[in-house]
């Protein structure tokens, strides 16, 4: 059997990235229905991780200091990136964070829950949200990249 470090190791593509709020039946997808994004384990223990909405709009300057704050602030919102170094823990992967485009996650370990099917990961994360005592759960599906398939890309 294959361990769960090595089974991570590579190239994931995003497939859906949905947040569930227990207690309710509401379930949002943050970047729409088909979200795009790369995650990347690498052997020596670096990861990185994007995820984007599909349909984002270029900025209407070349110069991103001569656009709005709107504009800025929905670009900020419409993508997510950090990166660091990641290990397996009691069956979870865990990011400890060192570079984040979003300063709050810069120096935080991220815990993931892992489920593996094949070409399929799917991460989990529990999100304490600013109300006491509320959560709400991530689960963001991967899928490995096939040559076929992802050459036009």
């Amino acid at each position: 059997m294959i361990a769960l470090a090595d089974a991570l190791v590579g190239a994931w593509l995003l497939v859906r990235w949905t947040i569930e709020y227990p207690g309710t039946s509401r379930v949002t997808e943050p970047f729409g229905p088909r979200p795009q994004g790369l995650l990347v384990y690498t052997p020596d223990g670096h990861m990185s991780a994007v995820l984007q909405r599909p349909d984002r709009p270029p900025l209407s300057r070349a110069d991103v200091h001569a656009v709005s704050d709107a504009e800025k602030a929905a670009a900020f919102d419409s993508y997510l990136h950090y990166a660091g170094r990641w290990h397996v823990e009691h069956g979870n992967v865990v990011h400890s964070v060192d570079y984040a485009m979003n300063p709050n996650l810069l120096g935080t370990i991220q815990v993931r829950s892992v489920s593996l099917d094949g070409g399929w990961l799917e991460l989990g994360a529990e999100e304490a949200l600013e109300a006491a005592g509320r959560t709400r759960r991530h689960r963001i599906l991967w899928r490995r990249p096939s040559a076929a398939s992802d050459a036009t890309r």
